[in-house]
C-alpha cells in the first residue's frame, strides 16, 4: 500500500506513505528529508496563515503596494519521538496537504 502524494513540483516537494513508515523529499528544506516510522508519530497539525486569510477578507489590503510582501507562512507541523518537521507549504495544493494531515494522523501509532 504505498502512494506517493506531491504536493510541489518546484522545489519537489513529495510525501510517500508505504505500509510501516512514510518518507518525506523536501527540496526547500533539505533536513526535513527522510524516512520516519509511524511509531515515532506524535501528532501532525497543518497550520495556516491566519493573519493573511484574515487581511485577505478587507478589501484595503488587496490595494495596498505591500500586500504581496506577506509571506505565505502556512507549513505541516509533523512531530515526532525525537523531533519537529516544519515543512513550508507555499505553492503547494492545500488540498491534499490536508488530506497527508489526515492520514499521518490515522497511521500514528
Amino acid at each position: 500500500m504505498n502512494e506517493t502524494i506531491t504536493l510541489r513540483n518546484s522545489p519537489k516537494l513529495d510525501i510517500s506513505l508505504q505500509k510501516d513508515m512514510f518518507e518525506i523529499v523536501d527540496q526547500l528544506t533539505p533536513k526535513n528529508n527522510g524516512s520516519y516510522d509511524y511509531g515515532s508519530l506524535k501528532s501532525v497539525q497543518l497550520k495556516k496563515a491566519w493573519l493573511l486569510s484574515l487581511l485577505s477578507y478587507i478589501p484595503f489590503f488587496w490595494t495596498v503596494p505591500f500586500e504581496p510582501g506577506f509571506r505565505n507562512r502556512t507549513h505541516l507541523n509533523i512531530k515526532l519521538a525525537g523531533k519537529t518537521l516544519k515543512i513550508w507549504l507555499a505553492g503547494s495544493d492545500m488540498d491534499k496537504a490536508a488530506s497527508i494531515k489526515q492520514a499521518l494522523n490515522d497511521r500514528k501509532v
